[in-house]
């Protein structure tokens, strides 16, 4: 490599490091509190847009005056406390990321919470009762509460790991949260008298209180460059950023809305009510028609931009749910959902679009294509509506259809890159999660896959639900065969039925990974129940097609075998579609067997003295002794596919021969899996072994393309075929 070229495990990744910063405990925090409160945020704008909704007089012959009082109790019950909300939910969230990242000193989430409100009330209350809605408020107080919360859990967080700090009482009582409430006492009233100091600190600097401070802060830079166009780009982009990193930026800069916007759009509407043109273009009204449908980020083109170009069901799926709460400009749910929020793939177009749209209104604005705003809309207003509302012309409603389209143009090719990035992304997780449902582990609650920490297992409880779904639909859920020869004869013995599953966003699953999901949601029986009804079918179809000796085989896991009545279903499904017992060969995997238990060992001997048989599957794991050769009711024995590799034949070549030893003295059959080219083939012929299953015969196919092959192999109704055992077409 060229000396002066980077190294490239140096280079800056910002997609790696915009993931590893959202991935820190203080934003992961932010995202949850945020989210926590978004039933607070739904209820309360849907509560807005009634109370503000045009056709009002409707509503009041209907309802009668008291609606009016509904929706206001509903808005100050939900956006009047969802700063405290904020508050609370941040604390505790931060409470448990950081007990996680150090067990030994564990701290009550709860207690957390009550310091952090202490600490909120004393700094920020304001002297006159009348005004503490106002900082309780999810537009007004979220900066201050924000900025308490995460002073005051912090600096609780760390004294509660200062050792002269904590009591050392041993055991308290006989509940143990009033020990951990006690040991960490002095922390939490060294916190709440910190924050005593600092209000005494604001008022002796003739502050009323941090609320006055931080609006007068906020609304400075931008007193100077009322109308200017930086104005209007800066706040975007701040508003912008804030979202970005999970702060909402419109409540963050509400001073800007309180201080500047508004005065100028009441000012707009003063002059037109006084006959004179109006002057002022950047006001409330501005913004929330032309920069914020669909909410921050204009992300109403976002939901339109995937539903055109999105291929992940997934996501299209949120957006639809996602749709009615962002034609009122809520925008949250996608926020949260996609996520928006620390989304670096997002980053670009959620900073851009509202930037070219503000740019575009203010331009079409000054060439006088566009009227200035003159009326005062709520937020809540859908898209066109609030477009005519505000300016009132059509010109407003045309705007924002040109707005539309410019910002969905722009998410069009970030939403093709984000789609592939979470494929990817799936693809690894789903490579962790088919190790752990190979492995021999559990996790707490005795589950492989659903009990995966962080994504992992989110992603496994998504896959267990649509699992769930799939074994009710008809396009995802399949099987394919796989055939066996027995090489002695030239012929096809039997089929082995393979389960897949064709996700829609994540493609094939392994089926170690199906098995595992099924099991650790107690749907094993239903799935067991629909791969041994198909395979049954399938194996019916061809009668008469294919020689009546060629058997299916079905695979089965111990636990489908100690459920109740497994044999009666078994049973049941073979009288259900008219198949002889003989027919079918139930296959146990060695790897993932159990100890022989009593039911279950009678269950199986039932099974095969009504005609079904039962092989021993992936033999030679090293699980399994030979007391389940002389315990289980065996008729074949699949060796695994690890005794066929070539690369370890001086250690698997004796193994496989004591076994095809052992299978003829006892009078199993052997089929040799794995077998994937004809030197392994000719190999394990040498060693006395004739019935083989792999891909030198054929791959797993349909069950069409399965019976093309046997026909073609058996001749028909299997006579042998002219052709040599290796020489079989590959199918895909």
């Amino acid at each position: 490599m060229n000396e002066t070229s980077p190294n490239p495990k140096h280079r800056f990744n910002f997609l790696e490091a915009a993931e590893r910063l959202g991935n820190r405990p203080f934003f992961l925090a932010v995202q949850r509190s945020l989210a926590l409160s978004l039933p607070l945020v739904m209820i309360g704008a849907l509560a807005l847009l009634l109370r503000d909704f045009p056709l009002q007089g409707g509503l009041d012959q209907s309802f009668g005056p008291g609606w009016r009082l509904i929706c206001d109790n509903l808005i100050a019950g939900s956006f009047g406390i969802a700063s405290l909300a904020v508050l609370c939910a941040f604390s505790s969230s931060m409470t448990l990321l950081a007990n996680q990242r150090n067990p030994l000193i564990m701290v009550s989430p709860v207690m957390t919470t009550i310091v952090a409100l202490s600490c909120f009330f004393i700094v920020c209350a304001p002297a006159e009762t009348n005004s503490w809605p106002t900082f309780f408020s999810m537009d007004r107080g979220l900066v201050t509460a924000l900025a308490v919360a995460t002073s005051a859990t912090l600096l609780y967080l760390r004294l509660c790991r200062v050792a002269t700090l904590r009591l050392s009482l041993g055991a308290v009582g006989h509940d143990p949260v009033v020990s951990d409430v006690l040991t960490v006492l002095p922390a939490g009233m060294v916190t709440i008298l910190v924050f005593a100091l600092i209000r005494l600190l604001i008022s002796s600097a003739g502050g009323a209180d941090l609320y006055d401070q931080v609006r007068s802060l906020l609304a400075a830079p931008f007193r100077e460059s009322w109308d200017h166009p930086g104005m209007g780009l800066v706040y975007t982009g701040l508003s912008q950023l804030s979202w970005f990193f999970g702060v909402h930026g419109p409540n963050i800069l509400f001073s800007v809305e309180e201080n500047i916007l508004m005065p100028a759009g009441a000012a707009n509407a003063a002059a037109l009510a006084a006959g004179t043109p109006p002057v002022h273009i950047f006001t409330k009204a501005f913004f929330d028609a032309f920069t914020r449908m669909g909410g921050s980020g204009c992300t109403l083109c976002l939901i339109l931009a995937i539903l055109i170009r999105g291929r992940n069901d997934g996501n299209r799926k949120l957006c639809l749910f996602a749709l009615l709460p962002a034609l009122f400009n809520v925008n949250e749910p996608l926020l949260f959902g996609i996520p928006l929020v620390l989304n670096p793939v997002y980053l670009f177009p959620f900073l851009l679009v509202p930037l070219i749209q503000t740019a575009t209104a203010y331009l079409a604005t000054v060439l006088d294509l566009l009227p200035r705003t003159i009326a005062t809309t709520s937020w809540t207003t859908p898209a066109l509506l609030s477009g005519y509302i505000a300016t009132g012309s059509l010109a407003g409603a045309c705007m924002q259809l040109v707005n539309l389209a410019i910002g969905t143009a722009l998410y069009f090719p970030f939403v093709r890159i984000c789609d592939r990035l979470r494929w990817e992304r799936g693809k690894r997780v789903l490579g962790v999660l088919a190790h752990a449902a190979e492995s021999h582990a559990v996790g707490p609650n005795g589950r492989k896959c659903l009990d995966q920490p962080g994504e992992s297992g989110r992603i496994a409880k998504l896959l267990a639900k649509d699992l769930e779904v799939a074994l009710y639909r008809d396009d995802q859920l399949f099987l394919v065969y796989q055939p066996q020869i027995d090489a002695a004869n030239n012929r096809v013995c039997g089929v082995e039925a393979l389960l897949r599953w064709r996700h829609p966003v994540f493609g094939f699953i392994p089926p170690p990974l199906i098995i595992a999901l099924a099991e650790d949601t107690a749907g094993i029986g239903w799935l067991g129940r629909f791969i041994l009804r198909e395979a049954c079918v399938q194996r019916i179809a061809w009668r008469g097609l294919v020689a009546e000796d060629v058997v299916i085989s079905v695979n089965v896991t111990p636990r489908q075998i100690l459920e109740p009545g497994f044999d009666l279903d078994v049973t049941a499904i073979l009288q259900e579609v008219g198949m002889p017992p003989q027919l079918l060969e139930l296959e146990i995997t060695e790897s993932t067997m159990l100890e022989p238990d009593a039911a279950a060992l009678a269950m199986l001997r039932r099974l095969r003295l009504s005609g079904v048989r039962v092989a021993i599957d992936d033999f030679g794991m090293g699980h399994t002794s030979l007391r389940y050769l002389r315990e289980f009711p065996v008729d074949t024995v699949k060796i695994d596919r690890s005794l066929t590799l070539v690369v370890d034949r001086e250690v698997n070549d004796p193994i496989v021969r004591s076994i095809v030893k052992l299978n003829r003295t006892l009078g199993f059959n052997t089929v040799v899996e794995g077998i994937e080219n004809q030197e392994q083939l000719e190999h394990f012929l040498h060693m006395g072994c004739h019935m083989f299953q792999g891909y030198v015969f054929c791959r797993p196919v349909s069950g069409e393309d399965c019976l093309h092959y046997i026909r073609r192999h058996n001749g028909g109704q299997g006579s042998p075929a002219s052709p040599s055992v290796g020489a079989a077409t590959h199918h895909a």
